[in-house]
């Protein structure tokens, strides 16, 4: 569709992909119009991302989509790192207690793409393909942009927004002017789904160094795996044959791996790469065409998911009028921020996986065995993967314990495990998916005062804020700690303001302004599209 039934123009999303998908979904749950087209005929039936981490299910747990998916896909339990035939360290996932979701899942990203399609297509919108941007002027009060249909004919379209969720190559980004810098030296990657006949454990994702070269293996359900080995050039227009990977199991992997009839193979080349700004106007990056880094770690469809939902919600809370529109300012620094931070240290995971040098290996393979037995991968890498870590304070400066999934909750921008509304599961509390919600925790002592505390807070904040008093939810107390405070949490589960102490009614109300509400929620915000 062009618009909506009362003749208001539609959200444009340019790219289906899972991350496109993702965002249109999340904006046709709140009644905002959109509008998703993509280049290609369909979706892939080959595709480079395949893992999903403990944050992206969280995310998708409001559509409906985490819990299909993890019916379909290999949970992931363990992430284990060898060098030659020693084995270095490992990763248990199962260890996360603070996520409905303690594990990865692998699974095809076409499976991805048509679990989402059908999330979209049940809010009442459909994937247009072979429909491709060719022309956007977002220099007016909207954007407009001109699509072009399989059978030639052109079409302009005037939108509320345009989303650019168009990948690398972004036609979005490239109209828009945008420069998409980089740092850092290409690296290649060769890639395929094919049967693998060795004994490893169904729910483990290994990463084998060797001074010949570096493998990635993670299963499929059933007896493909995902294989990915480095290779130094790669000029050839024929896709990676069965040997060269064969070759590779034999001299990387320490055990025996015969590998099967090959399905799908490439060869991808890992760059850094981000864009000059992810917002212009009205007009949005998301996922690979703001970011784009090493592969690695499988990070690159899990930081596009937060992405998605970061700008989602923002979106339809400033079209609802509950939020002001200066809210969408903090969109490019906030993933700007952890897009940084992900490139960092899957560029570094990268090369350390790629060192040949004898001594260079031994002082690799010691630091990794000195964070296995100081509890480091566990405890700081293990978040960091699963991305249950990320912070939104980018104005703040990064500390090394940051790195570690600290659960209380001190400042504003942390996580906390809280979801949308009809999405939370048993024992994690629930929170509105286009506004922010209030908090309070009485801490050690919930009696007859702190009940009258609530009972004030609620009448001072904006008509339709949500205020909850989750003092009895035990899931919360590692995070909330034992002090009185009332917390401002948005619908992505990131604290937007917190006040410990007292917790006065006047302070929950000034937190919530600063936090970008308006005082009458529920009207229609200056700006806002109606």
């Amino acid at each position: 569709m062009s618009a909506d039934s009362s003749g208001n123009d539609p959200v444009l999303v340019v790219g289906a992909g899972p991350v496109g998908m993702v965002l249109a979904a999340f904006l046709l749950r709140q009644d905002v119009p959109v509008r998703i087209v993509d280049r290609e005929p369909r979706s892939t039936l080959h595709s480079r991302a395949v893992i999903l981490w403990p944050r992206s299910l969280e995310l998708l747990r409001p559509l409906g989509a985490a819990d299909e998916l993890t019916g379909i896909g290999e949970h992931i339990e363990r992430v284990s790192y060898y060098s030659g035939s020693r084995r270095l360290g490992d990763i248990d996932m199962t260890r996360l207690r603070e996520t409905p979701y303690p594990f990865g899942l692998c699974t095809p990203q076409h499976r991805t793409e048509d679990v989402l399609r059908a999330c979209v297509e049940s809010a009442g919108a459909a994937v247009e393909s072979e429909v491709e941007l060719v022309d956007l002027d977002g220099s007016g009060e909207r954007p407009e942009a001109t699509l072009r249909h399989a059978d030639g004919t052109r079409e302009r379209v005037r939108a509320r927004w345009v989303i650019g969720a168009d990948g690398a190559h972004s036609a979005v980004r490239r109209l828009l002017d945008i420069p998409f810098e980089g740092a850092g030296a290409d690296v290649l990657f060769a890639i395929c789904d094919a049967p693998l006949d060795a004994e490893l454990p169904r729910n483990e994702m290994l990463y084998c160094y060797d001074r010949g070269g570096a493998m990635g293996l993670a299963p499929f359900r059933g007896t493909d795996f995902r294989v990915a080995c480095s290779v130094p050039v790669w000029n050839d227009d024929e896709p990676p044959p069965h040997e060269l990977f064969q070759r590779n199991l034999d001299a990387v992997v320490p055990f025996p791996a015969r590998l099967g009839e090959l399905k799908w193979t490439t060869v991808f080349r890992a760059r850094r790469r981000t864009a000059g700004r992810f917002r212009a106007g009205r007009c949005f990056l998301v996922g690979d065409a703001a970011h784009i880094f090493s592969a690695a770690g499988s990070q690159g469809m899990n930081t596009g998911i937060q992405d998605a939902v970061n700008l989602a919600w923002k979106l339809a809370a400033v079209e609802h009028g509950t939020m002001r529109p200066e809210v969408l300012d903090g969109y490019d620094p906030e993933r700007r921020h952890s897009a940084k931070r992900v490139s960092r240290l899957t560029a570094k995971q990268t090369s350390w996986g790629l060192i040949s040098r004898r001594d260079k290996v031994v002082v690799r393979d010691a630091l990794v065995g000195a964070a296995r037995k100081s509890g480091v991968l566990q405890h700081v890498v293990a978040p960091m993967m699963s991305q249950l870590s990320v912070r939104y304070r980018p104005d703040a400066p990064e500390r090394a314990s940051d790195l570690r999934l600290r659960k209380l909750v001190r400042e504003p921008g942390g996580r906390i495990p809280v979801f949308t509304t009809g999405s939370a599961p048993d024992p994690w509390p629930e929170v509105a998916g286009d506004r922010l919600t209030v908090l309070l925790w009485a801490g050690e002592t919930r009696d007859a005062a702190w009940r009258a505390r609530c009972a004030a807070i609620r009448a001072e904040v904006p008509a339709g804020t949500p205020v909850q008093d989750v003092s009895s939810w035990a899931v919360l107390r590692d995070f909330l700690g034992r002090d009185r405070c009332a917390v401002v949490v948005r619908p992505d589960g990131h604290v937007a303001a917190i006040e410990r102490g007292a917790v006065d009614p006047g302070a929950v109300r000034s937190a919530l302004r600063r936090s970008g509400a308006l005082d009458a929620a529920g009207a229609p915000a200056e700006g806002a599209v109606r």
